[in-house]
């Protein structure tokens, strides 16, 4: 209800003068911003901006529904900052005369993010499971850290370049990241429809020399398939008849 006398064509009567200078001073764009849901670009370059020029940490919640699309969303997020950081420090070696520096930094900061999104891979296959909403459910929730460094020298810098330097100085030197809230009742039983965790069935689809170095290849010599086993395929039903595979 508060944006209805920007975004509507005519102003409230009761205060014709403020709003109509309002509406003239205000961006169209910013209009539209405040009438758009939260944007996940939007979000990690504010993020970005409040932690390299206000030097505040910063924390960003990602929540929804199964299959709402949070897992790629966190992805979207980290390759963004780090994209922002990678075109600064890019932009900043082009005006340093040490670049082999400034070129060692840019891929040190592109490995830590690349090993973070590498990391995903194994977490779902632990941690995320078939279910009948979302093939690729995260069973499990997610704290994601990512570890800056003010690299400012400790000298005054002039104010026309402030910004530029404090975004420059910003520099990703680690993360970390927590797993909790897993759902380990699902290694034992799922719902029909459903399936275990990713890493049982990758395991039974592995080669025979992968599944030799994981001393599993006697076990599974007789079983070729998931409804051999009772925790991956067949489940029994509250009147004791079998569910369908999962």
């Amino acid at each position: 209800s508060n944006n209805n006398n920007n975004s509507g064509s005519s102003s409230s009567s009761n205060n014709n003068n403020n709003s109509s200078n309002a509406a003239a001073t205000v961006p169209s764009s910013s209009v539209v911003k405040k009438s758009l849901e939260p944007h996940v670009y939007e979000v990690s370059a504010m993020s970005f901006r409040g932690l390299a020029l206000e030097g505040k940490n910063q924390s960003i919640l990602v929540s929804g529904e199964s299959g709402a699309g949070k897992t790629e969303t966190v992805k979207i997020c980290l390759d963004h900052i780090a994209t922002i950081q990678g075109g600064l420090l890019l932009k900043k070696k082009k005006q340093d005369k040490a670049a082999g520096t400034k070129q060692k930094q840019t891929a040190a900061m592109s490995d830590i993010v690349q090993r973070v999104l590498d990391s995903n891979p194994l977490l779902e296959a632990f941690g995320n499971a078939k279910t009948v909403r979302n093939d690729n459910s995260s069973r499990f929730g997610k704290f994601v850290q990512l570890q800056f460094m003010d690299s400012k020298p400790s000298g005054k810098s002039s104010s026309s370049s402030s910004s530029s330097r404090a975004y420059q100085s910003c520099l990703l030197v680690g993360s970390h990241v927590d797993v909790y809230l897993l759902e380990k009742s699902r290694v034992v039983g799922h719902a029909p429809g459903e399936q275990n965790y990713h890493i049982f069935y990758q395991m039974m689809a592995a080669s025979d020399d992968l599944q030799r170095d994981m001393g599993i290849s006697t076990v599974l010599r007789n079983k070729s398939s998931p409804a051999s086993f009772p925790y991956l395929g067949i489940r029994n039903n509250n009147d004791g008849k079998p569910a369908q595979h999962a």
